[in-house]
């Protein structure tokens, strides 16, 4: 029992937070990071930048050039 609880004699499982997943204090029961989970970094961020229709599309030829290197 959580020192906090302030309904059901402490018993958490029973609570109408637990439908939140979330007990008396707004913490969540469970859930969070992992290790190892989620999409791998592939080092590129986003840029923009505005072009022309023939610009992008010579961006767009030389970035390929460049990623099949």
């Amino acid at each position: 029992m959580k020192s906090y609880c302030t309904q059901n004699n402490g018993d958490c499982t029973t609570c109408s937070l637990v439908s939140y997943n979330k007990d008396c204090m707004n913490t969540p029961i469970w859930g969070g990071r992992r290790e190892g989970a989620g999409r791998k970094p592939t080092g590129r961020k986003k840029k923009i930048y505005y072009v022309t229709d023939d610009e992008n599309a010579k961006l767009r030829e030389y970035l390929q050039e460049l990623r099949s290197q």
